[in-house]
C-alpha cells in the first residue's frame, strides 16, 4: 500500500448520463424547470472559473473568444444576470449596440439591481442617440450605488453628466432657433 500513489483524478460515477440525463429530467429542462446547469451538473465554481477566463479575455480586448465563453455560460444558466452583463459588454465593445442591448436589457429584467448592466446599456443608449434614456439608466445605476463603493458608479456619474449637459445643450439650441412668435398689433 506505501507504493501506491495517489491520483488527484476526479471520481466519475460510471454510467453517469443514466442518472444526469433520466427523462424526466430532460423533461423538466425542456420545460425550464431546470437550466442546462443542472442538466448536466456543472458545478458553481466550474461556472465561476469559465466566467473568470471570459473576463481576462474581454480585458484582453479578445472579444471573439470572451463571446463564446459567455454565450455558453447564458446558455447553461440563462437568468443568471452577470453572464448575461458580461455577453452585452463583449458586443458593446465590439460594437454591436443592438445584441448589447438586448443582454443588458436581459440582465436588467434576471436583476433588476445589476448596476453594470446598467452603465453599460447607458453607454449603448448614449451611443445610439437616445440621450434622455442614457441619462436615465446612469442614474438609476448611481442609486443602486449612492455611496459610490463600485468603481462604475463614478462612470455612471461623468457619464450621466455629459448627457445632461447634452440634454441642456439641446434645448438651449432649439430654443434660440426657433424664436417666439411675433405678438399681433
Amino acid at each position: 500500500m506505501a507504493n501506491e500513489k495517489k491520483t488527484n483524478k476526479p471520481e466519475v460515477t460510471p454510467e453517469y448520463e443514466k442518472i444526469l440525463y433520466t427523462p424526466e429530467r430532460v423533461e423538466k429542462w425542456l420545460n425550464g424547470e431546470l437550466t442546462l446547469q443542472q442538466l448536466t451538473a456543472i458545478s458553481g465554481p466550474e461556472m465561476l472559473q469559465m466566467a473568470m477566463i471570459g473576463f481576462r479575455m474581454y480585458e484582453q480586448g479578445r472579444y471573439g473568444e470572451a463571446k463564446m465563453v459567455f454565450q455558453g455560460l447564458v446558455t447553461l444558466d440563462p437568468k443568471e444576470s452577470y453572464f448575461l452583463t458580461a455577453l452585452g459588454a463583449v458586443f458593446l465593445a465590439e460594437d454591436d449596440l443592438e445584441q448589447a442591448k438586448r443582454y443588458l436589457d436581459l440582465s436588467i429584467q434576471a436583476n433588476p439591481k445589476e448596476l453594470a448592466a446598467f452603465v453599460n446599456r447607458g453607454e449603448v443608449q448614449l451611443r445610439q442617440g437616445n440621450v434622455l434614456e442614457a441619462a436615465q439608466d446612469f442614474m438609476k445605476a448611481v442609486e443602486l450605488d449612492p455611496k459610490a463603493k463600485d468603481p462604475l458608479t463614478m462612470r455612471a456619474k461623468v457619464l450621466a453628466a455629459a448627457a445632461l449637459e447634452t440634454i441642456e445643450s439641446a434645448q438651449k439650441s432649439s430654443a434660440k432657433a426657433s424664436p417666439a412668435p411675433a405678438k399681433k398689433k
